[in-house]
Parts: structure tokens; sequence; C-alpha cells
């Protein structure tokens, strides 16, 4: 009977405390969207090295406590001893302050194709998930090699062609049609071991950049530089385009992970844009990381300028957008057309938009 009691009593003991459950460690699945040049996977690491996973934001990120130095200055970098400022070509140029007083400056891009500066880094400490001390023991090694194209020492980068063994600043590297694959083991390459998808002519003749449209380099020109120059072929439906390199690095900056091809929108675009040395920043898209962007998202209200709805603007329901845009909605009664389904808004209500439409 005795034993009965307890059973009980530790029983409803059990049921007023029960005992502490382990919690279950959480693995968060992070989306390889293309960097590791293959098709998308998800898992709890990156299945590329650390230089790769960790290159998930870009140098003005305020939580790599860099500051970005946006005007010429007469500055050297650390790593390559040359003062040339051009994100769009270099990367952003970036300073470190470190033990309160010292500093280290760099072209982000110098870092990142540094033959031995590896990236140890798992926190924004140091530069971007670089170490401080291996970027300062990485001076020693490159002060004595030379640049092969300016002949000036201190080249960081290494051509990755078993044999070759040229080295060269990443700045001489781009102004002398070499590449560097910003996805993979980052690997490098001189002009005269170019990656095959590197190696196709391009004609410019009567050509235009399809994002800015602005005439593309001729051949005969002394300035042309066929890496300068980036094709979009991803598929038979994709309609055959030459951008400049500037404009696809530009709008890789801006897009972030929603960057893909500007003409068929295809993301499988990034690898090939990765292996002909576009930079393509893993973060939210510029429009989504603008202060308030998603605050009206969860808002539904007609922009009419007097309302016919009783009940308010925001009254949520039948209320239909522009066929072309899907932008400023209103009621059915206050779209002013006889069918609610041929609604276009003041922006593309143009006549000779909507004949294409």
């Amino acid at each position: 009977l005795n034993v009965a009691l307890l059973s009980i009593g530790f029983i409803k003991h059990r049921r007023l405390y029960p005992a502490p459950q382990k919690k279950k460690k959480k693995i968060n699945l992070r989306p390889c969207l293309g960097c590791c040049f293959g098709e998308q996977k998800y898992s709890s690491r990156c299945h590329m090295n650390e230089t790769t996973r960790f290159n998930v934001s870009y140098c003005s990120d305020p939580l790599f406590k860099l500051r970005v130095l946006k005007q010429a200055t007469v500055e050297k970098c650390d790593i390559c001893l040359l003062n040339e400022n051009n994100p769009l070509r270099y990367g952003e140029f970036v300073e470190k302050v470190y033990k309160t007083q010292r500093k280290i400056r760099a072209h982000y891009f110098c870092l990142l194709s540094g033959t031995n500066i590896p990236q140890n880094g798992s926190t924004p400490a140091g530069i971007a998930g670089f170490k401080i001390s291996d970027v300062l023991s990485s001076y020693a090694e490159y002060r004595e090699k030379q640049c092969y194209y300016c002949r000036h020492p201190s080249a960081p980068v290494e051509c990755a062609q078993a044999g070759c063994g040229r080295r060269f600043h990443y700045i001489c590297g781009y102004s002398n049609s070499c590449v560097t694959q910003f996805g993979g083991e980052f690997r490098s390459y001189c002009d005269q071991h170019l990656p095959e998808g590197c190696r196709v002519p391009v004609t410019t003749k009567g050509r235009r950049c399809s994002i800015c449209f602005e005439d593309l380099p001729q051949v005969t020109e002394p300035d042309y530089n066929p890496l300068s120059i980036v094709r979009t072929h991803c598929d038979s439906e994709c309609p055959p385009g030459l951008l400049h390199r500037e404009c696809v690095q530009r709008f890789a900056y801006t897009s972030g992970y929603n960057f893909k091809c500007p003409l068929c929108w295809n993301k499988a675009f990034r690898v090939h844009a990765a292996e002909v040395g576009i930079f393509i920043p893993q973060r939210e898209s510029a429009w989504e990381r603008e202060p308030g962007a998603f605050k009206d998202l969860h808002k539904r209200k007609c922009t009419a300028v007097d309302c016919k709805v009783g009940n308010g603007r925001n009254a949520a329901n039948q209320l239909v957008g522009c066929k072309v845009c899907g932008g400023q909605l209103m009621h059915r009664q206050c779209c002013g057309v006889s069918d609610a389904d041929d609604y276009l808004c003041s922006g593309c209500r143009d006549e000779s938009f909507v004949r294409l439409v």
C-alpha cells in the first residue's frame, strides 16, 4: 500500500513538475543560390569552403565595422600597394582599425583574390572574415612577388594554371584581360590561360550594351578588353546580348540575391557571371534594404482621388490592379472603365505602350 501511494504521488509530481526536456538543436538551412557553380541546394552549411560561405555581405554592411573610403586618396592598399579607388572594378577600398590606432587598408577584391590569404573568420571580426593576423602575415611573401605586367612588387594574385606561376596585381589583371572567378575556389587566371568560357571571341561592331544602350568598344580600339564585355547565353530562348562588365557589376551590387540575366531573368546566369569575374554579393536587394521598404505591404487601399465606395479607401473588397504593372489598386467602381479587367494606371496609360499591350 505504501508503495502504491508513493507511486501515485510520484506520478502526480511528474504531472505538476515534468522533467526538463533537452532542447533540440536548431539547424538553419542556408540556400546556395548558384554560388557553388551548381544547382540550388539547401544545407546547414554551404557545400563550398569557408571562403565562399562567409562571403555573404558587402563591406558597407555595418556588421563588419569597416570604414569605406569613397573618395580618392593618397593612401595605398596594404596588399597591392596601389591606391586606385573604383568599387565597380576593384571592390570597395576599406579601412580597418585594430589595436586602437593601427590601420589596414585594402581593396576588397585584393583580399578575395589574394592567393595566400585564408578566410578563416567565422564572424564579422577582422576584415569581412579575414583575420588581421592572416592579412599581416601575407605581406612578407607578397612584397617579394613582382607583377608580371607592371613589374612592381607586392603582387598577391597567382595564375591557377599548373606550371604558370605568373603573379600580378588584381588591378593590373583587370586591365590585361585576366580574370578572378568569384565562386568555387576563387581561382585567378592570367591572359594566357583563361578558362574556356572566357576565350570565346566577341564581335562588337554595331552592337550596344543591353543595359545602358551605349556603344561597345571595338576590337580595333587600343583599350579593347574582351573580358570587359559579358555575353548572355542562358539557353536557346535567351536573346543573345552583350553587356558592359561594369554595367553587370553595378546590377549585381544592386540586385544581390535577386541577380539574374537582365534579358531573360534566368537565375542560372549568376553562375556564368561569377566565372567571368562578376562579384555577386549575397545579400538582399538594394530596394529591400531601404528603411520601411515593406511597411505598407499588408495594407491595400484604393488610390483613386475620389473613392466612390462608401465604407472608405481601406475596403479591400473588389480591388483591382493595373493589368500591366499590377499597381495603383482601385475599386471596380473607381476605375473609370467599362471593364475593370482593362484598367491601366496613369503611369502605363501611354498611347505608344497601350498599342503594344
